[in-house]
């Protein structure tokens, strides 16, 4: 039962862990990258006239006003002049998101910034801008915003109802995501219930001990020879009439005898049947049992059965130490 709980534990904790985390990535990097990308394309599809005012209007809030200049009808249509604290700048606009714009595009916005008499330039896209060209406008006092940059910008000017239709499709593949992903989740956690419980291994430690305090207390009792174990018995060899001391010599036959080596207990099976069992399947005790039963005049003609070891191939063996 402590496995299957285990188990149980195990599978909860993962099912958790897995989703959670898979949520905390959805939401918090893949569902805002892919809202981006939705912006931009939004933004590349927007016509022109829209996108060129949505983004005045985003640098409106910046502190820029639009400058009208009579030289603007002979200027490039996509440039606009704006001016903010009393200065000038050029602003530069690539509309499409399949722009990559180079360093030849940052040259020429700091050529026409030069011409117009501006402090500086933007350069606005919803492409990109390759890493040399993001070098040179630095260089050349330029701002570049491409998409990534462009969409947190523009996203709050547009109408809820706008927005809702661009992140939409982003919001949808989330939801699909996230089912994906708490599926994964269930998944690995009903293999690890399934999984067969683990057998927990004795403390081998324990197990050592054990047997050598075993090994210990056999090696401690005496293989008694056959003269001292007769001495520690009761020398009288006429049987006695009275049951209780028939019955006391029996049980003192039977702790002896258990005490030999390679023996692991005896017991009388029957009135007169001794029942050895034996350590060992090759061990003969019976030099050590015939001269301890011979003591004893109603004892010495008992059948001894000798029982091999749990497993062993090795026959029961019934012997007699002497005959009537």
């Amino acid at each position: 039962m402590e496995v299957a709980g285990s188990n149980w534990l195990a599978a909860i904790v993962m099912f958790a862990l897995l989703g959670g985390a898979a949520t905390i990535y959805l939401r918090r990097f893949r569902l805002p990258r892919e809202e981006t990308a939705a912006g931009i394309a939004a933004l590349a599809g927007m016509r022109w006239r829209d996108f060129i005012h949505l983004l005045l209007a985003a640098l409106n809030k910046r502190g820029y006003e639009r400058v009208f200049d009579p030289d603007a009808a002979s200027a490039d249509e996509s440039d606009y002049l704006l001016e903010r604290d009393g200065r000038r700048w050029l602003l530069s606009c690539k509309h499409g998101a399949a722009y990559v714009l180079g360093p030849a595009a940052i040259t020429e916005l700091a050529n026409n910034i030069r011409m117009r008499g501006a402090e500086g330039g933007l350069l606005v896209t919803p492409g990109q801008f390759e890493a040399e060209a993001v070098r040179l406008a630095a260089a050349q006092g330029i701002e570049l915003l491409d998409g990534a940059r462009l969409w947190p910008e523009l996203r709050p000017l547009i109408s809820a109802e706008q927005r809702a239709a661009v992140t939409a499709p982003a919001l949808a593949n989330m939801r699909r995501q996230f089912v994906l992903a708490w599926t994964g989740a269930l998944l690995v956690a009903v293999v690890l219930l399934l999984l067969p419980p683990r057998e927990v291994a004795p403390d081998a430690g324990a197990t050592s001990a054990s047997t050598r305090a075993t090994a210990a207390a056999r090696t401690a009792a005496p293989a008694m020879s056959p003269a001292a174990t007769a001495s520690g018995i009761a020398a009288a060899s006429a049987p006695p009439t009275d049951p209780a001391q028939l019955e006391q010599r029996r049980r003192e036959v039977t702790r002896v005898v258990g005490t030999l080596p390679k023996v692991d207990r005896a017991l009388w099976s029957t009135q007169s049947t001794l029942l050895v069992y034996l350590l060992d399947q090759n061990a003969d005790p019976m030099p050590e049992i015939c001269p301890l039963l011979e003591h004893y005049e109603e004892l010495r003609a008992s059948r001894i059965q000798l029982q091999p070891p749990s497993g062993s191939t090795r026959p029961v063996r019934f012997l007699q130490c002497h005959t009537y």
